[in-house]
């Protein structure tokens, strides 16, 4: 039996290119294997990829690196179709089906629409088919400009709109820290979060990845938004050998932030 019947797991930049500039298929391989392992028993999981650009820098080569959004756009276009086949390789290893749910911010904020993508959801999940989802980057200038936040924020949304036991947040981090480990060799890791309110700004520090979005602070307000729902919200180094399993069976991994 598994311990979270719906979970969503929000894989950043960072996992799945091992903090490199191009996708890691042997961390991807790890997801996979987990999420299929969790089906298995029982389970229900929506994937939240990022991975997009990365793939489609990859793709492109050395004309990779150009800040302006349409050049993100269109690093996104090339990209997607790379990353979601590499997935469909992936998943089928494991007897199991796969659906790209590209989304938007109007998407999720306007109730119809947001309906629309809800029965969607649920009629791919009663099949066994596993949902993947991602920003819609190639035509949401807002999103590609951080509305999202590297998909940390639409986990989060999502996560309400499905009514999801769990929101995994795999990132590069151990989870929140007592102080930035880049500064201060001292800092630990905070186990448990009860009262978002009570985080000292002092603590969620800059964010410093030039190949992803976000950043800690995204990620607590992904946190707010998921526990408000009445989902357990966990933030953990998304490269840990089988996370997802640990974190189903309870094992203490990352930082826990309790639903409100």
């Amino acid at each position: 039996m598994v311990r979270y019947k719906r979970l969503v797991v929000k894989a950043g930049t960072t996992v799945l290119t091992n903090g490199t500039r191009k996708l890691d298929e042997t961390i991807m391989d790890g997801l996979v294997k987990q999420i299929a392992l969790l089906h298995e028993n029982g389970a229900e999981i929506l994937l939240v990829t990022s991975g997009a650009i990365a793939a489609g820098r990859e793709s492109l080569g050395g004309i990779g690196d150009l800040p302006d959004v349409h050049h993100r756009q269109v690093l996104a276009a090339v990209g997607q179709n790379h990353l979601m086949n590499t997935y469909t390789d992936l998943f089928e290893k494991h007897g199991l089906g796969i659906a790209q749910v590209l989304l938007t911010r109007d998407d999720l904020h306007d109730s119809q629409r947001s309906k629309f993508v809800l029965d969607t959801l649920e009629t791919l999940l009663k099949r066994g088919i596993v949902p993947i989802v991602n920003e819609n980057d190639v035509v949401a200038i807002d999103e590609i400009g951080d509305v999202f936040g590297d998909n940390d924020m639409l986990s989060a949304i999502l996560s309400s709109l499905v009514n999801a036991n769990l929101l995994a947040i795999l990132t590069d981090s151990d989870g929140l820290m007592t102080k930035d480990p880049r500064l201060d060799s001292s800092a630990k890791r905070v186990p448990v979060v009860k009262v978002i309110d009570n985080i000292s700004e002092s603590i969620i520090g800059e964010h410093h990845n030039p190949w992803s979005r976000g950043g800690m602070r995204t990620k607590i307000e992904a946190a707010r938004i998921a526990t408000r729902a009445g989902a357990t919200v966990i933030i953990c180094d998304g490269r840990v050998r089988d996370v997802i399993c640990k974190l189903d069976k309870g094992e203490d991994i990352g930082t826990i932030f309790v639903p409100s």
